[in-house]
């Protein structure tokens, strides 16, 4: 009878010893199967809704720093147009430079510059909440074609003003600005 019951236990201790062996092997399988998706779910973060811009002069102070690292959300734009005071990232007309400016005219709008200040059909914008200083020039009263935005620095004070480089059209925006990440002490949704 004892040697009955040494070879049942004997059976179980094998048998518990292969579903450890099992389970770790099951652990280890499910460890790398997470970190796959958590890489692929990254990849198409970055690569679908996401880009990162690291802000390279003092353009748009105080609200951006130079050396700010701002992720901007590139889908946003297929769902609601942008708006007025919204950061956005937009190329040049190359297509290969990429800068960061502040919506100021929307699409079908009157934008002029007199002394120093931006009237958008002939009212002055209240910008004390992000601009600095004022325009260096004035510029005549222009009309904003349907699909084109008016973009400005936040400095203004050496802001480039010629209708030209300032009006944007739509497909040259890539996105709006969504979360600075770095540095640590100024990370923010925007």
């Amino acid at each position: 009878m004892e040697s009955t019951t040494g070879k049942a236990e004997e059976t179980s201790l094998r048998r518990v010893a292969g579903n450890q062996a099992e389970y770790r092997r099951l652990r280890l399988y499910t460890w790398l199967w997470s970190l796959f998706v958590a890489g692929v779910v990254l990849a198409l973060l970055f690569t679908v809704w996401l880009f990162g811009v690291t802000v390279r002069d003092a353009g748009m102070a105080p609200a951006v720093q130079p050396g700010d690292v701002i992720l901007f959300d590139r889908l946003s734009k297929y769902f609601q147009t942008p708006a007025r005071g919204d950061i956005v990232a937009f190329s040049d007309a190359t297509g290969e430079g990429m800068f960061v400016g502040r919506v100021v005219g929307l699409p079908g709008e009157t934008v002029a510059i007199s002394g120093g200040r931006v009237y958008v059909g002939g009212i002055l914008l209240d910008e004390r909440a992000y601009a600095m200083g004022a325009l260096p020039a004035d510029l005549a009263e222009t009309e904003l074609p349907v699909g084109c935005f008016f973009i400005l620095p936040d400095d203004r004070v050496d802001a480039v003003v010629d209708a030209g480089k300032l009006t944007v059209d739509a497909s040259r925006i890539r996105g709006r600005a969504f979360v600075r990440v770095s540095p640590l002490a100024r990370i923010g949704l925007f």
